[in-house]
């Protein structure tokens, strides 16, 4: 096996998959002592100006969004052997979880969806479309919080670099808008119909469109209308059909409507947590081992154990005792106040006049 690249301050120790010229890694930030995963462009594909223009273009649109559903890139750079960038570590897809579990819940999935549009408009004020909106560029946090990620064909809506040029008909088809697979003009509201297939999907197991060939999946997406969901499921139609229609002027173009058209079916719903086992999973087996016999957290490495505080009830118990205490006294000696601080102040006037 080919000895991993070489990163100053992070530890790779794992593959975990490659996307267009670059590899990813799950690696240990060893100055904060937690699991990252670095995105790695070696030399030898820095012949490919696109795909090294891309790279750099996604860790500069990431670093000027700052939302919660929005992946965090902790530090972007160059070696002379390679290229890089250090993002938050992701324990799993929503294409795992899809997979898993064939379908999704209601209430799960439009939590989920309802904090991705957010992520999605945030984007949009700032000037950004995704164009690549799909179950594999939506992960969660170990605390379940999904996020949008995979910047590397968003296009800056004022941008005429040929890079933005060449790529108007980039992104997945499966999940791309009819604007989009016709190479015209694209803006925000193209990413809102890429997630309404991906909810479609979460809620039935299913993509919207399906067929073998390619062509025929884009076939459908630009002159089929908007499919059906299962009558049992009919209560999103609506939403379906706001965030997929075929043109663009009946789409959600904002988040005003967005909020209007998402909150009479929205639930008090709290997305689980990434199970632990499936984090471990993830890491080689020596460090599998390790976090196990410690009992820490798999998604996060510890530099030290922390020193050891007596329980909250414990201390709780003792401010209660220490007040009451000193309450107490007070209650009682309240007369003999005013005789103790004329004695005190005698006794530094004294230690004054001294001086």
């Amino acid at each position: 096996m080919a000895a991993y690249p070489k990163i100053p301050g992070y530890e790779l120790k794992k593959f975990l998959g490659s996307g267009g010229a670059s590899d990813v890694f799950l690696a240990v930030d060893q100055k904060h002592s937690r699991l990252v995963a670095v995105k790695v462009m070696m030399r030898s594909r820095f012949a490919d100006a696109v795909a090294v223009r891309r790279f750099i273009k996604e860790a500069q649109t990431i670093s000027r969004l700052h939302h919660p559903n929005i992946v965090r890139v902790q530090e972007a750079g160059r070696t002379d052997a390679l290229r890089f960038m250090v993002m938050e570590f992701f324990p799993e897809s929503l294409k795992q979880r899809i997979r898993e579990r064939g379908r999704i819940g209601a209430e799960e999935s439009l939590a989920i969806v309802n904090q991705i549009a957010g992520a999605l408009f945030y984007a949009h004020g700032k000037g950004f479309i995704h164009r690549d909106v799909k179950p594999d560029n939506i992960m969660f946090r170990a605390d379940g919080t999904p996020v949008i990620l995979d910047f590397g064909i968003a296009r800056v809506l004022e941008s005429t670099s040929q890079l933005t040029r060449s790529g108007i008909g980039m992104g997945t088809p499966r999940y791309m808008s009819p604007e989009q697979l016709n190479a015209k003009r694209v803006d925000g509201r193209s990413d809102i119909y890429s997630l309404g297939a991906v909810l479609y999907e979460m809620l039935t197991g299913s993509p919207p469109y399906k067929g073998g060939p390619t062509v025929s999946v884009v076939l459908k997406h630009v002159v089929e209308p908007v499919p059906r969901l299962p009558e049992e499921l009919s209560d999103y139609q609506v939403l379906i059909e706001r965030m997929m229609a075929k043109e663009r002027d009946k789409r959600v173009g904002t988040e005003a409507e967005w909020r209007e058209l998402i909150k009479p079916l929205l639930k008090p719903f709290k997305l689980p947590k990434v199970d632990k086992k499936k984090i471990r999973s993830l890491l080689p087996e020596p460090d599998r081992q390790k976090t196990r016999a410690s009992g820490v957290r798999a998604d996060r490495v510890p530099a030290e154990r922390p020193k050891k505080r007596a329980p909250r009830k414990t201390r709780l118990l003792f401010h209660v005792l220490l007040i009451v205490t000193v309450a107490a006294w007070l209650f009682f000696n309240y007369q003999r106040i005013p005789g103790l601080i004329r004695s005190l102040w005698r006794v530094l006037a004294k230690w004054f006049s001294s001086l």
